[in-house]
């Protein structure tokens, strides 16, 4: 549970119980009545955002229904404002860490399956929006990054950072949080740490959500998820930082939309405003990263994860995937048709994959260029040129 002192608790206090530290417990009890709950166990003073039987709370807004104001007087940030108002403010331009794809005032979500990559891709996010270096290709704002990795340890936080040869200049990592939940329903005193250290930085990375939370909540409760990251996503526009949840994907039931694989509720997909799904099939260095944002069309990438996994580079959009695959399928039917390494021709290849002789070119030289194949070019005889041999490098075979 969060502490705080009395001055403090109007900027920090987001709607979860607190213990207040200063004064003395009778002041509370006279000033708050029925949100004070002294323990006599221990002494401590907790100011609680509600009592039951009474939802308004000592801070809480009044509640409304569809005529107005019920029961006393909204303050002004909960009064109609004029469209007029609206429409003739200047608001700063949108500022973005990531050029087209992160912004800040932006809660974002970046899922896939375990082992599938994500926490690597998220550690890179780090890294170069710490040292101003590009993002798959794209140019960063240099800015201020915490990243709590709840899932990996300090020695592998380590090993991984030295991998992708990072050089850090102001980021803070965090290897534990208070609960985001508080496994009733409601925040928990992670979100209020979150909250306070939105102050100091301008991305935080949280690696991963069910890291972050109890076990006591189901994380299907479209209610309690949606009270955790709709928190989360009010701490990012309230405070204009850049907030990215990594978090897991399972079995969607709409296997058209890959979105739908983000595990639990929906209401974690209504929060957010940014999304990166990482799919990737096993035992392929390559995987599309899927996008869907509020504010943006971003094309989905093809990306490819650098030896021993460290980091991942990006290849090109989402099609791109679909020639390395297709090329993969020449090189099989290569090595299956070609044991004696003696080359093939592409009208031989094109024959055993049922595609014309132009096609299997443009994915030979694909290989060709890739390393793992090299080509016999044929001389031209006066019945004209004869087709080049292909062979498969002698490491792949």
């Amino acid at each position: 549970m969060p502490s705080f002192k009395i001055g403090d608790v109007a900027e920090n206090w987001i709607g979860i119980p607190i213990e207040i530290l200063d004064i003395t417990p009778d002041y509370y009890i006279a000033k708050f009545g029925k949100w004070v709950e002294r323990r006599e166990k221990d002494g401590r003073i907790i100011l609680h955002p509600w009592r039951e039987g009474d939802s308004s709370g000592p801070w809480a807004l009044p509640t409304t229904n569809g005529s107005g104001p019920t029961n006393g007087q909204l303050p002004p940030s909960s009064l109609p404002r004029p469209m007029s108002d609206l429409l003739a403010h200047q608001f700063k331009p949108q500022e973005y860490l990531v050029d087209g794809l992160i912004a800040k005032g932006h809660l974002g979500i970046l899922g896939g399956r375990p082992k599938s990559g994500k926490s690597w891709l998220g550690l890179q996010l780090a890294m170069c929006i710490d040292t101003g270096a590009d993002f798959l290709g794209r140019e960063t704002t240099k800015a201020r990054v915490l990243y709590y990795a709840l899932e990996d340890g300090a020695r592998r936080v380590q090993a991984r950072a030295k991998l992708i040869n990072w050089q850090p200049e102001s980021a803070a990592v965090l290897f534990t949080i208070p609960y985001l939940d508080d496994g009733q329903g409601g925040i928990g005193p992670g979100a209020v740490e979150v909250n306070g250290y939105a102050e100091g930085y301008d991305l935080i990375i949280i690696d991963t959500l069910i890291a972050a939370m109890s076990g006591r909540t189901d994380e299907r409760d479209n209610s309690a998820m949606g009270s955790l990251v709709n928190a989360l996503a009010y701490i990012a526009h309230n405070k204009d930082i850049a907030i990215v949840i990594v978090h897991h994907t399972g079995k969607a039931a709409n296997p058209d939309d890959i979105f739908a694989t983000i595990r639990g509720a929906s209401a974690i997909r209504g929060a957010y405003d940014m999304g990166l799904i990482l799919e990737r099939k096993p035992g392929e260095r390559e995987a599309i990263l899927h996008a869907e944002s509020r504010d943006l069309d971003i094309r989905n990438m093809t990306l490819r994860q650098a030896e021993e996994g460290a980091g991942w580079v990006y290849v090109g959009d989402a099609y791109e995937l679909e020639k390395i695959r297709a090329g993969r399928k020449v090189l099989e039917a290569m090595l299956e048709n070609d044991t004696e390494g003696e080359g093939m021709t592409a009208k031989q290849l094109a024959e055993i994959r049922k595609v014309t002789e132009a096609t299997i070119g443009r994915q030979l030289a694909r290989l060709e260029v890739d390393g793992y194949i090299c080509r016999d070019e044929q001389p031209s005889t006066q019945m004209g040129k004869r087709p080049d041999i292909w062979r498969v490098k002698a490491e792949f075979r």
